[in-house]
């Protein structure tokens, strides 16, 4: 039997990364490392270890100011982030 391909529901297409990014809490000015798994400009799938918090800012690089971001869902060490 042929596997059924399940449809799309994103709003705008990811693109895959594996880059190293940076999670900074809200009131926070420490950073924890994160692999960003794919990217698009509503959101992000990102590998981390350990627990994180529900909002924060992701940066892509530690020199920038990042996006505040949301978690929609978790799977083991991988969450779905919406940015807000």
């Amino acid at each position: 039997m042929f596997a059924r391909k399940r449809a799309e529901r994103r709003k705008s297409a990811r693109s895959t990364h594996g880059s190293r990014a940076w999670i900074r809490p809200d009131s926070s000015f420490a950073v924890r490392e994160c692999r960003v798994v794919d990217l698009s400009p509503v959101g992000a799938r990102l590998s981390i270890e350990g627990e994180i918090p529900k909002s924060f800012a992701l940066l892509l690089s530690l020199n920038s100011a990042g996006r505040k971001a949301r978690i929609k869902w978790r799977r083991g060490n991988q969450v779905g982030i919406q940015f807000i």
